[in-house]
């Protein structure tokens, strides 16, 4: 077992710094005055980070002369000449620093263990004692500041392997490198659903939205078997797998609710079954549900399962915020979105409502500015899809059985429109054999 703290180490690293000011920038990197255990110490680096930025000769005398006490009344002149004593030389600096940061880190898991215990004696539900629980610990700070920036050397020799890789997928034929939704169409437009990435699907009522969600939950569970997590706080589980099992085995829903489809679709339903029951879609339907805790569900499943490809949240008008005010939760939970996304390595799908301002134009496919609630949902997206059906507005639609989905945010490709034939009774949206249409998106997003 260590110390938790190391005064010969945080001697040597002062001492040094005072020694060979041209070193502090270096010995100081990843490091705050936090992380010196004992005040003292930690009022001399500041003050000498201090004089450094102003560019001041740094030594025993400089210092004293900037300030004559530090913690405790201490002089500066003496406790600063102590450390000089105390330092044996310059050649281990970054050997110094390096203990001092990792001794630091040490308290911290220390400080968290502790309100790890005082979260367990809250009288609180277990869901939130976990959620806390792991806050605390995600929030522990181990990187210092050795990957705050890389050099270009360093960046290029990394994505020459990222080329290689790209080469080698064009070569065998394959034009997508992410995750594909199903309806290839789409898939075109979006170049495969990528880790790290918020994709927003929104769109008025009953146009659709958590079928296509749960389409591409699907497709990417079963014909891409990749583990999906479904946060439904919408419909129940009962709902979902409902309509999961019209749209594999294309039963008709109503054929499933009635039962009637044991007899009628016997072998359709037998085949879906055993396409759901192997594959890693989980789904949690708990009705109330806060962006931490979506969090930690988030983590554990993805621990359980051996990684994630794909979590959906339908939809984010449900999630609880604490705020008080609606536009500033919406704001924090798309942030803490996009986080998730990155932290989990994988695409999030974010179903939206959207307001009523479409209805009032004669034109009513949505656009951006239609997006419910908060701007920042469409500045943290780094994709956004409407889905649009003619006939919910228009019941006499020469369009009927089409569904649009309307892409009008695109970070990294091209927006557009796209096509699909909606089957409403079977519960999905599938491609028009043979058609492909691309249109350029007037919206400056």
């Amino acid at each position: 077992m260590i110390e938790l703290h190391s005064l010969e180490a945080e001697h040597g690293l002062l001492g040094a710094m005072m020694l060979q000011p041209h070193l502090i920038d270096v010995l100081s990197d990843g490091l705050s005055a936090d992380a010196f255990a004992w005040s003292e110490n930690s009022e001399l680096f500041r003050l000498i980070l201090e004089m450094h930025d102003e560019s001041k000769p740094i030594d025993v005398i400089t210092l004293s002369d900037r300030a004559e006490f530090l913690a405790d009344g201490i002089r500066t002149l003496a406790y600063a000449g102590e450390v000089m004593r105390n330092t044996p030389g310059v050649a281990n600096a970054k050997q110094y620093a390096k203990i001092v940061r990792e001794r630091a880190i040490a308290r911290q898991i220390a400080s968290v263990a502790a309100a790890v215990d005082e979260i367990a004696r809250e009288d609180c539900a277990v869901e939130d004692k976990i959620a806390q629980a792991q806050a605390a610990v995600m929030a522990l700070d181990t990187d210092g500041g050795d990957s705050e920036c890389q050099s270009m050397h360093d960046m290029w020799a990394e994505h020459i392997e990222v080329l290689q890789t790209r080469l080698d997928r064009f070569s065998a034929g394959i034009t997508i490198d992410g995750l594909t939704s199903g309806i290839p169409d789409l898939d075109e437009y979006t170049q495969g659903m990528k880790p790290g990435q918020m994709i927003v699907v929104a769109g008025r009522p009953a146009m659709g939205k958590t079928t296509l969600a749960m389409n591409i939950a699907a497709d990417v569970g079963i014909n891409q078997k990749k583990p999906v997590l479904v946060i439904s706080l919408e419909m129940s589980k009962t709902q979902l797998i409902d309509r999961l099992l019209a749209a594999v085995g294309g039963i008709p829903l109503p054929s499933l609710k009635t039962g009637q489809c044991a007899s009628d679709y016997s072998t359709e339903l037998a085949a879906a079954g055993l396409k759901l029951q192997g594959s890693k879609i989980v789904v949690s339907d708990v009705p109330v549900m806060s962006m931490p805790r979506i969090r930690s569900i988030a983590r554990r499943q993805k621990h359980r399962l051996g990684g994630m490809g794909l979590i959906v949240i339908d939809y984010l008008g449900l999630v609880e915020g604490d705020s008080g005010s609606r536009t500033e939760d919406v704001t924090a939970m798309s942030r803490q979105i996009k986080l998730l996304a990155r932290e989990i390595g994988c695409p999030v799908l974010i179903l939206s409502q959207l307001n009523r301002s479409c209805e009032a134009r004669p034109d009513k496919r949505p656009i951006l500015s239609d997006l419910r609630e908060s701007g920042a949902i469409e500045q943290d997206a780094d994709m956004v899809m409407f889905v649009y059906r003619d006939e919910v507005y228009y019941p006499n639609s020469d369009q009927k059985g089409i569904g649009e989905i309307l892409i009008r945010k695109n970070r990294d490709g091209e927006t557009g429109s796209v096509r699909t034939e909606f089957q409403g009774e079977k519960s999905r949206f599938v491609p028009i054999s043979g058609y492909q249409q691309k249109q350029s998106s007037s919206e400056d997003w």
